[in-house]
């Protein structure tokens, strides 16, 4: 488990291991890749609304965002930036690997394109931008493990239509839900199950799953049966 925290918390860069301090060093990678594969590749000037949009995803990870209002907020800091500027800073980050898009598989087809989710590559280099993130380095951490796991973006979806579901895999009709804590105080619990059970009716489900930080249990509802999953025991038996 202390292992399982380090790569939680410092992602798998293979030589992160070997530093203590981890942060500084993943932030020298970050900053290789913001200014060199980025910026200097690409002769990006406005290197100040380039870290700012890079900032927000980190902030918008759960949540589709569209390139309109990634340039509304940069513009909103007082540095004046046009869609396609962003359009073209999230192809740049996509080339060097720094972020990985997924699709609403309800969504039309400009919706499909323009408003996505984002996710960072590693868990170490997006927990640079977040102050108590654990919740997002979970969904992160399930994400960058799928589309790992299935070598596309076009083999891994959300869907956000009336319920939100974390991940649909069309492939092997497998939906999960990464959720940190599961407590029902606030209705969780309630409203992640509800989202599975709903969904599996419009969408051929093999399995349900919902993903935690700790948690186990197999629920059956309605005939359906939801494994919750402890994140670390999936990662050691997802698929190679």
């Amino acid at each position: 488990m202390r292992l399982f925290n380090d790569y939680y918390y410092f992602g798998g860069l293979p030589e992160v291991v070997k530093y203590n301090s981890k942060r500084d060093y993943l932030s020298s990678v970050f900053q290789k890749i913001y200014l060199g594969d980025i910026a200097s590749r690409y002769s990006i000037n406005n290197t100040f609304a380039l870290r700012v949009m890079f900032k927000k995803l980190a902030e918008s990870i759960k949540q589709p965002i569209s390139f309109t209002r990634i340039s509304n907020i940069i513009s909103s800091t007082g540095v004046k930036v046009g869609t396609q500027t962003i359009i073209n800073f999230i192809e740049y980050a996509k080339e060097a690997w720094l972020i990985s898009s997924i699709q609403n598989i309800a969504g039309k087809l400009a919706e499909k394109e323009s408003n996505p989710k984002y996710y960072f590559s590693d868990n170490g280099i997006l927990n640079l931008f977040l102050i108590h993130g654990e919740t997002s380095l979970l969904e992160n951490l399930v994400a960058i493990t799928l589309l790992r796991n299935y070598g596309r973006n076009d083999a891994v979806f959300f869907y956000n239509k009336g319920v939100e579901v974390d991940f649909y895999i069309p492939e092997d009709s497998i939906a999960i839900q990464a959720c940190y804590d599961l407590n029902n105080i606030d209705g969780t619990f309630d409203r992640e199950v509800d989202a599975l059970l709903k969904f599996s009716k419009a969408f051929d489900c093999k399995k349900l799953m919902i993903i935690t930080r700790d948690y186990e249990q197999q629920l059956k509802i309605e005939n359906t049966t939801i494994d919750i999953v402890p994140v670390w025991k999936w990662l050691l038996t997802e698929r190679p």
